[in-house]
């Protein structure tokens, strides 16, 4: 029988994540229409790291769920409903998206291709090889890799907790050390893998999942405080206007610990000061994983049809033209990719869920 909770308001979050990574591309994109290039907004990053915090949450909230009304978890059912959920979208947007670079630009498909075929897309991220418009396919991998081992965890660990709370202070452990190895010798490798292949984000997650379920009253009571809540506000307004940074080492696992009260706090708290429980920002989350996978596509493809008409104008009305219409087509895309060819699959998915969000 398949139980269904609510959780509300993490559309909302889910849209604020994926609109902080479109706005910063767009300005990644800027050279596709011959102006210059300019250093994206450490908002995509962010807003990744939402992403990954908020999967981190919900999908453990759901397996402890699971576990707890069934006494065990069922590992086949989770990674049907995974590759309901990515994989169709995943893989119509990659092969489409090479067709396009190979025939509009004649871009080299070389056989890095592979990576991304078999969800291992960071790689290619990490060493500093990504193709276009789908480089951003990074998260998807660092996600799929994460839910290869993260249901047996929550199914095999006896003090699950407390095996979460030590994995993410080794992570990050480990991240303190590569950093300095890379002050040492120049190498980043090490310290951008740790970075882009975020486990510990998405632990940060779980803890807050474990803690929400076992109704830990001094977490709630803390996060949920109103100076929580105005930290929350301050912090989450400087993240938008891209002047958020503590250090590099840090960022964004206090932008996850953030997320975390963001989410307790919109799901759970009737006094919560962020409202994002309403219909706009409901429907957008629904669609933000299209809006995600499509957005580096439309900002490609509207480089060839709009360059030329908007040669000449002054950079700030590019800039406007260029934005809005980025956003308004994405969102058209997406809508009509959640309409038409995602919603079957998420209507299949659903007979595989034990345990489901409305959320």
């Amino acid at each position: 029988m398949n139980s269904v909770f609510h959780l509300k308001g993490l559309n909302g979050i889910r849209a604020i994540a994926a609109f902080s990574v479109v706005a910063a591309h767009i300005i990644h994109g800027l050279e596709f229409f011959g102006l210059p290039k300019r250093e994206g907004l450490e908002m995509a990053g962010y807003g990744v790291t939402m992403f990954f915090t908020l999967s981190g949450y919900l999908i453990t909230y759901l397996l402890i769920i699971e576990k707890e009304k069934f006494k065990d978890i069922s590992i086949r059912k989770f990674y049907v409903r995974r590759i309901l959920r990515i994989w169709p979208l995943y893989f119509f947007y990659l092969i489409v998206s090479l067709v396009l670079l190979y025939f509009l630009s004649g871009y080299e498909i070389t056989g890095n291709v592979l990576f991304y075929f078999f969800l291992l897309a960071n790689v290619p991220y990490i060493l500093g090889f990504q193709f276009p418009v789908i480089g951003h396919f990074w998260s998807l991998g660092v996600e799929e890799q994460f839910y290869l081992f993260w249901p047996w965890v929550v199914l095999k660990v006896k003090n699950t907790l407390k095996w979460v709370v030590v994995f993410v202070i080794i992570l990050m452990g480990l991240k303190v050390l590569s950093w300095i190895y890379f002050s040492k010798t120049g190498n980043n490798v090490p310290l951008f893998a740790i970075h882009i292949t975020r486990f510990h984000c998405m632990g940060i997650g779980a803890i807050g999942a474990f803690l929400v379920f076992e109704k830990n009253e001094y977490f709630i009571k803390v996060v949920t405080h109103l100076s929580t809540q105005i930290i929350l506000i301050v912090a989450l307004l400087f993240c938008a206007v891209d002047k958020f940074h503590i250090s590099y080492i840090i960022d964004d696992e206090i932008v996850s610990l953030l997320s975390v009260v963001l989410i307790v706090n919109v799901s759970l708290n009737p006094k919560s000061l962020l409202k994002l429980d309403n219909k706009v920002l409901d429907y957008l989350g629904k669609i933000s994983f299209g809006i995600y996978v499509y957005h580096p596509l439309v900002i490609f493809l509207l480089s060839y049809l709009i360059k030329d008409y908007i040669h000449g104008m002054s950079y700030a009305y590019q800039y406007v033209i260029i934005s809005v219409l980025v956003v308004f087509f994405t969102i058209i895309v997406a809508a009509i990719s959640y309409n038409y060819f995602e919603k079957p699959f998420l209507q299949l998915k659903d007979k595989f869920a034990r345990i489901s969000s409305s959320g």
